[in-house]
């Protein structure tokens, strides 16, 4: 087997580092939720650790907006949670009466989908990674993208980096793929890239028209992390260990590691362009460190600089996952249709759990059926 990677390490969004004070963060997806089975098999199958961060993902108090009680945002929830047609935006307005609540939910799930709430299909509100709830979350010791790192050691040598795929030649007799210089010709393959990638390859023939603008309609939320460490670290538990920034859209946590001892960094996600706009990200992490210093009095943070991490600049992400648009829909059945003997995954392929790393291995899970399945039919 043979895997062609565009970047100089695998993982794509999924990527972790060690900041200089020993703390393990993810520059990119990080939450193992509630219902990631797929996942958690994964790592057991890799021989993969997880761990309780002690970090509530679903429970954040509210900070900058109008005043709010627990109550109003329990019930505020439970209201949106059978939305009916139309954007978010147009739910919380017509089912949250309490300002409070109906801006706290505004920010939580601008953040959490990293898309604007005025082009988001409603149905997203049953979506996991918008859940709200005292449930746990987990992480994979040593870092997320350790399942990435074990997946391609099992390929061993098949496995070629800073090697992107620029050429796809598809047809009943086969296919051959070119990375470059490199060419590699097969009886089946799966593309897993961002949409905008897979329309950039050179097809022949051409994609067919329903894969094509299935494709061209996935619109990617926006979404950036910034890491502060630490000079006295504080164990996570109930608000306020995660909170809220209701005007500036991010949320701050604190979390354990794997050893139960607490992280000596303050973790920030903000979603959503506009929130990106507000903290002025592409001019650094300034701005952004000083909201989370005025957000959170209650840390010690250390005279280290913060590291930022953004995707909408990374040539090869362009966006932080895909946004289920009113105004561009997902179309699910098409974008994970096979053309041919190409199978496609990726996150933006996987349905109701896109965005999501659960959804990325679920896609991957589903592609190798697929190839396996023609192949068989070949024999």
């Amino acid at each position: 087997m043979t895997a062609f990677e565009a970047r100089e390490r695998v993982g794509g969004r999924v990527h972790s580092r060690r900041l200089d004070n020993g703390a393990v963060v993810e520059l990119g997806a990080e939450f193992v939720l509630p219902g990631y089975d797929v996942l958690r098999e994964t790592a057991a199958r890799l021989g993969l650790e997880l761990y309780e961060k002690g970090t509530l993902y679903g429970d954040r108090e509210p900070r900058g907006g109008p005043p709010v009680t627990r109550d109003e945002l329990i019930a505020a929830d439970a209201a949106v949670r059978n939305p009916g047609p139309g954007s978010i935006a147009d739910a919380l307005e017509r089912l949250v009466a309490s300002a409070g609540a109906r801006e706290a939910l505004a920010a939580r799930l601008a953040v959490s989908s990293a898309y604007e709430l005025e082009d988001q299909d409603a149905t997203t509100l049953a979506e996991g990674a918008v859940g709200f709830g005292d449930f746990p979350s987990h992480g994979i010791a040593g870092g997320n993208d350790r399942i990435a790192l074990a997946l391609a050691d099992r390929l061993g040598g098949g496995v070629h980096t800073a090697s992107a795929v620029t050429r796809v030649v598809w047809s009943g007799a086969g296919i051959v793929v070119r990375a470059g210089t490199d060419e590699a010709a097969v009886d089946a393959c799966v593309i897993a890239v961002p949409a905008p990638h897979a329309l950039e390859l050179d097809w022949e023939p051409p994609l067919p028209d329903w894969k094509h603008e299935a494709l061209a309609a996935v619109r990617y939320g926006q979404a950036a992390k910034l890491f502060l460490p630490l000079a006295s670290p504080v164990p996570p538990g109930r608000v306020p260990s995660q909170t809220l920034s209701v005007p500036l859209r991010f949320w701050t946590w604190t979390q354990r590691g794997p050893d139960g001892e607490p992280v000596p960094a303050a973790s920030s996600f903000a979603g959503s362009p506009s929130a990106l706009e507000l903290l002025e990200v592409d001019r650094g992490p300034a701005r952004w460190a000083d909201a989370v210093r005025q957000l959170r009095p209650d840390l010690d943070f250390a005279a280290e600089p913060p590291l930022l991490s953004t995707w909408h600049d990374d040539p090869w992400a362009r966006g932080a996952y895909s946004a289920r648009a009113l105004s561009s829909p997902l179309e699910d059945e098409a974008l994970a249709r096979p053309v041919g003997a190409v199978a496609f995954a990726g996150e933006h392929t996987a349905g109701r759990w896109h965005g999501l790393m659960e959804g990325a291995l679920r896609s991957g899970r589903r592609a190798a059926r697929e190839v396996e399945e023609l192949l068989a039919a070949r024999v």
